[in-house]
């Protein structure tokens, strides 16, 4: 991204805060020396009269997606974020205001399509808004109800131009602070690009809904929206309109005579055969992307945010699982230790201790007597104190459990997360014991070390190569690199005095046995100054000794 975008975007932002009555923090921060004084006017006082809260949410919206996206983050840190904030910031996630769209003339231009020749009806007017795109009814020739998924104008160089300028501040902050450094800010903020890059993908959601239809096949319990391909690309996504409701929904859950707690228990088991049988999980499951269908059946929408898990990160997830489930402390800081991308674990025992204190809360508590606060606070101690980087896919799939325990907590207050896990926990367990399994695993193994013996003679051929032909370099990391060097510097100088002290004494002793002019009671006057130079010498390495010992 060039530098005038930059301007042009940072002058944006300079303008929302000023607008929304926060011209403290645009002063304060010194941005105006940096803005043209028409770009900070007084528009703050138009809406001086809402609430700090509204105000907040306001300048968000106006911003766009990126800090939409920031603000809706916000609003599921409980320990991070007041009350009436939260409340305010999960509007966010329903109420952001349409943008004015011709879709008739941005399907004719995408497709290249005659639009009545395709489309019976389409509503001119946004039945919902996001952050990134807003949604509109449509009727196809066949009948079929669909909607219609269109991405905003310009949206990809807004959110290109708000993640440079995040880039530009995460490492400016991380050279000038060593403390965010160990806060690990600079791949927080990689992760959160990675993830909006995705969502900005129409065709990325597309591949992601026919996935996940795929995994659920066979499952009578979900129901997979339909995708129209004719009319999906990049920009646009055409899918089936769903007819249903909330899950959250208790008195719609009662009409079709569904009990709230069979419901949550339904969906707690389908969320973890996502996790730990398909390794593709949705990453935003809040109440407004799950639907309930009349018959039972749950419906996910919005496949823009999906958890991906490598064959390895489900085998580690499933040990923690199993040893969740059956409280072992002991085995989850192992799985914790494969899982850490960077990690520095002082006292192991300790760490066992606060995870099987989080055990014994979450064993003896209900959803609605836990909270949640407390438990994020444990945790993150945990991961600060052992300065440990967990990958992206653990802070999605942490973001998208609280959001089902949300929904547990609303459904049925009586829900134990930990012994509603132990089931699965123990199933798994189990068919690790079957005898298959065990042989497969056995026969891993086997090929790992079959390949790493394999590898083993070119590998050795290559370093003997390198040693023939002076190539082979040791790389070394030390610490106190500047402490060790002043002592070597000061353990030279009394190497350097010491041989002057030893010079000018024994110099001084072969003059004192001549008679070289002039003379200074028959000694010459230069053995005198040998011996004041070796004593004088002599004298600063008993200094260096006992003053910098």
């Amino acid at each position: 991204m060039d530098s005038l975008k930059k301007i042009k975007r940072f002058s944006k932002i300079v303008s929302v805060l000023s607008k929304y009555g926060f011209e403290e923090v645009v002063s304060r921060s010194n941005f105006e020396a940096l803005t043209p004084d028409f770009l900070t006017t007084g528009y703050a006082q138009e809406i001086f009269n809402q609430n700090f809260n509204q105000r907040l949410r306001f300048a968000l919206e106006e911003l766009g997606p990126t800090y939409i996206k920031f603000g809706q983050l916000l609003s599921n840190r409980k320990d991070l974020v007041p009350e009436e904030l939260i409340l305010e910031l999960k509007k966010l996630q329903d109420d952001v205001p349409p943008e004015p769209i011709d879709i008739e003339k941005r399907l004719a231009d995408e497709f290249g399509i005659v639009v009545r020749d395709h489309f019976l009806e389409i509503e001119s007017v946004p039945f919902a808004a996001a952050s990134i795109s807003q949604v509109y009814k449509a009727t196809l020739l066949s009948g079929d109800k669909v909607i219609l998924k269109v991405k905003r104008s310009n949206i990809q160089q807004i959110i290109e131009s708000d993640l440079a300028l995040i880039r530009d501040l995460v490492f400016f902050l991380e050279r000038k602070y060593e403390r965010l450094q160990k806060l690990f800010i600079s791949e927080i903020e990689k992760s959160f690009e990675n993830s909006l890059l995705k969502e900005l993908s129409l065709i990325n959601e597309y591949q992601n809904i026919e996935r996940f239809r795929k995994n659920f096949a066979k499952s009578k319990d979900v129901y997979v929206p339909k995708t129209y391909q004719d009319y999906c690309n990049n920009n646009i996504l055409c899918m089936e309109f769903i007819e249903g409701f909330k899950i959250t929904d208790i008195e719609e859950l009662r009409r079709v005579k569904i009990e709230p707690k069979k419901i949550i228990e339904k969906g707690f088991d389908i969320y973890l055969k996502q996790l730990l049988d398909d390794g593709f999980f949705h990453a935003d499951p809040h109440p407004g992307n799950i639907f309930v269908k009349d018959n039972g059946q749950i419906v996910f929408i919005d496949f823009g945010s999906m958890g991906v898990l490598t064959i390895s990160e489900r085998e580690i997830l499933e040990e923690v699982v199993i040893n969740f489930g059956l409280k072992n402390s002991k085995k989850i800081v192992r799985s914790l230790k494969k899982m850490a991308i960077k990690h520095f674990i002082e006292d192991e025992k300790q760490l066992e201790r606060d995870i099987a204190e989080i055990f014994d809360y979450l064993e003896y508590n209900t959803v609605d007597t836990i909270e949640v606060q407390v438990i994020i606070k444990k945790f993150n101690n945990i991961l600060n104190k052992n300065h440990v980087l967990l990958p992206e896919y653990v802070y999605v799939l942490l973001r998208g459990v609280a959001l089902i325990e949300g929904i547990g907590q609303q459904l049925d207050a009586d829900l134990n997360v930990q012994k509603s896990m132990r089931p699965y926990a123990i199933k798994l367990a189990q068919e690790k014991l079957y005898p298959q399994n065990i042989a497969k695993k056995a026969f891993e193994n086997f090929k790992d070390v079959k390949d790493l013996f394999d590898d083993f003679p070119e590998d050795t051929l290559k370093l003997i190569e390198k040693v023939n032909n002076d190539q082979l370099a040791l790389n070394f990391k030390i610490s106190e690199i500047r402490l060790i060097l002043a002592i070597i510097k000061t353990s030279i100088n009394k190497l350097v005095l010491a041989i002057l002290t030893l010079t000018f004494g024994i110099g001084a002793s072969m003059l004192a046995n001549t008679k070289v002019r002039p003379m200074i009671l028959d000694m010459p006057l230069l053995a005198w100054i040998g011996y004041g130079m070796s004593i004088f010498t002599g004298l600063a390495i008993l200094y260096y000794v006992f003053k910098k010992k």
